[in-house]
């Protein structure tokens, strides 16, 4: 009986741990010009946490996986920096792309990221 009582409490515990703990899998094709191409794909929590970096393909495949021990509010972002579209050559420009919370927990499917969009929040670096 005390050894049953002992294992419940230890999955208990586990239990606990583990509801604060939540991921996200985002993938896409990021794309300029109706062109893949290849940008450095960054996963950001809301506060400036960075979970997961990475570059796409070649071919601009990109699937990045990013957790955070978040017990309130989990608010994940992308940052994709690119070269698409910039003003000057060397410079490059980050976009910033919200993730929706129904996604989160599982997978975002953002199929074609189209780059040469620019938004007013678009950042040029040079």
């Amino acid at each position: 009986m005390r050894s049953l009582v002992i294992a419940s409490a230890i999955l208990l515990s586990l239990a606990v741990v583990e509801a604060g703990n939540q991921t996200i899998t985002v993938s896409g094709i990021t794309a300029c010009n109706k062109r893949r191409v290849q940008a450095e794909v960054t996963l950001w929590e809301q506060g400036n946490e960075k979970l997961a970096s990475m570059m796409s393909s070649k071919e601009g495949f990109f699937e990045i996986r990013g957790s955070e021990d978040e017990k309130n509010s989990f608010n994940p972002y992308l940052i994709i920096t690119h070269t698409c579209n910039v003003k000057k050559k060397g410079c490059k420009r980050t976009s910033r792309y919200p993730i929706p919370r129904k996604y989160i927990g599982g997978r975002y499917e953002m199929t074609y990221v189209s780059l040469d969009i620019v938004v007013k929040r678009d950042k040029e670096k040079c």
